[in-house]
């Protein structure tokens, strides 16, 4: 059964990092904090039995983040985007994908899944439109 939250505040926060596998490698990523908490923190306590989301990089700073977040750069032919890529830094290989609706009073995130084809259908995370264009807008001008 999925579980439907309504998110109230949306932030992109700028996460400064280093590569995975070299520390002396500067690698600032961007953070998608849902109500004070990390999305992938979000994740965990709605995750079904015996599926424990992996650990993920958010994209690297320099993402036109307001297309990806329109859901205006699909990832797989279902046309979900990829909101955190895997920790080799690649976005593509192994990222958490979603299906982003935009809708004229609401934005809604669900279809959560890891990779094309594979998908955990367990949560629904919706925002009001409001909110999240003023998280995008807030975003963009820091980049």
């Amino acid at each position: 059964m999925r579980q439907f939250i309504t998110v109230r505040d949306l932030e992109l926060r700028i996460r400064e990092g280093t590569l995975p596998w070299d520390d002396s490698v500067r690698y600032d990523t961007v953070a998608l904090i849902l109500d004070g908490k990390d999305l992938v923190q979000w994740l965990r306590p709605y995750a079904p039995p015996g599926i424990d989301p992996p650990e993920y990089l958010g994209h690297p700073t320099g993402t036109n983040m307001t297309e990806l977040l329109l859901g205006q750069r699909p990832e797989d032919e279902s046309g979900r985007t990829a909101l955190l890529g895997c920790t080799c830094t690649v976005i593509g290989c192994g990222p958490l994908l979603a299906r982003i609706e935009v809708g004229s009073e609401t934005v809604t995130w669900s279809h959560f899944g890891r990779g094309p084809g594979e998908e955990y259908d367990w949560l629904e995370l919706q925002f009001t439109r409001n909110t999240y264009m003023d998280a995008l807008s807030n975003y963009e001008p820091t980049t």
